[in-house]
């Protein structure tokens, strides 16, 4: 009888591919029945377009997820115990990193629920002794996680981790961890561009090392704004039309009793040029729109995307989690043009410290 059903559910599914023409409407057909969403998730899909969506917190024990896409402006409800109680991050490639009170890392694909175990971070070699708990080990040992692809088929999970101070990355596949050698001072972002890593920490140093961890460069960075002036810079890496951008999100900082508070206010964009080693700023961000925050950093050309708006930097608060108590999120859309700040559509209340609101690409 259930081999009837996924029949019928894929001749359905041929019936109607000419209509079903986006991620969101594979959602839909999925939801129908358990046979229609074995034949979603199993139904090529690579050649739709794939638009951000943005995960909601967690807000209560349970298992449903919610997820906000701007394109329909809706807001999806999907079954993820897989989640439940579990820091993640988001990123481009259909897959979240997530982190639990286990000390188990997974990826995890949010539509498909796939998983893929990575190897256990608390045993790099870089680390001498793990002297953390378990809710430590969620909330506070592993700051980032960042997933970057050379190929459909090679794909990195970095983490930055111990207070900002140490990153290893590992190759799906791999028994273990690589360490990357870090400088003494707390390493910002992450991320893989032609074949190498390129890392930023906090005195503004781009470290690069080679695909198998060998640090081969360092490259200075210098903001045009003054500390002096700001409360503070959080930099982010990403790659924006073939060249290798830092985000610097402007801060500042705002006291509810004695809760620190950060606030953003705005954003500068700058781009390498490898060969010379020096930065430019970027002026227009040519229809293309970023997204920074709680998730690898990546960008979109938005020009023409229902929902989205183009020359715009779309942030999540990426940086609550470090103090014990959860206060309103920092998050929204900056535009790269009046240099305006706007809220997102939907609002978030916290709920758990651990538990951010993250950008992501759904893929099946």
């Amino acid at each position: 009888m259930q081999s009837w059903l996924v029949f019928i559910s894929r001749f359905l599914a041929q019936l109607f591919k000419g209509c079903l023409d986006s991620v969101e409407d594979y959602v839909h057909f999925g939801k129908v029945c358990r046979s229609w969403h074995l034949v979603s998730v199993q139904e090529d899909t690579s050649s739709l377009p794939k638009l951000p969506w943005l995960m909601l917190i967690e807000k209560e024990i349970g298992d449903i997820r919610e997820f906000y896409s701007p394109s329909s402006n809706r807001v999806y409800e999907l079954c993820l115990p897989e989640c439940q109680g579990r820091r993640c991050w988001g990123s481009p490639y259909g897959w979240l990193v997530t982190a639990g009170t286990d000390f188990q890392m997974h990826l995890l694909n949010p539509l498909t629920r796939a998983q893929i175990l990575l190897p256990p971070l608390q045993k790099c070699r870089n680390l001498n002794q793990l002297i953390c708990g378990t809710r430590e080990f969620r909330d506070v040992f592993l700051n980032k996680a960042v997933i970057s692809k050379q190929s459909s088929s090679d794909c990195f999970v970095i983490a930055i981790y111990l207070d900002y101070r140490k990153m290893a990355f590992v190759r799906l596949g791999d028994d273990s961890w690589t360490p990357l050698h870090c400088s003494s001072q707390p390493i910002e972002d992450i991320v893989l561009f032609n074949d190498h890593f390129f890392a930023i920490d906090c005195s503004q140093n781009v470290l690069v090392f080679d695909s198998t961890g060998n640090h081969v460069r360092t490259i200075e960075f210098t903001s045009p704004s003054s500390l002096d002036e700001l409360d503070y810079e959080a930099k982010y890496l990403l790659e924006l039309k073939g060249e290798i951008c830092i985000v610097v999100r402007y801060l500042y900082e705002s006291r509810i009793t004695d809760t620190p508070c950060w606030r953003t206010w705005g954003f500068s964009v700058f781009k390498l040029d490898l060969f010379t080693g020096k930065w430019t700023s970027v002026k227009c961000l040519d229809g293309c729109s970023l997204f920074v925050g709680n998730n690898s950093s990546f960008h979109v050309q938005a020009s023409g995307c229902l929902g989205f708006r183009s020359n715009c930097i779309y942030f999540t608060d990426d940086y609550s989690g470090l103090y014990d108590t959860a206060s309103s999120y920092d998050m929204g859309i900056y535009s790269f043009e009046d240099h305006k700040i706007e809220p997102y559509p939907v609002e978030q209340d916290p709920y758990f410290v651990y538990s951010l609101p993250l950008w992501f690409k759904p893929a099946m």
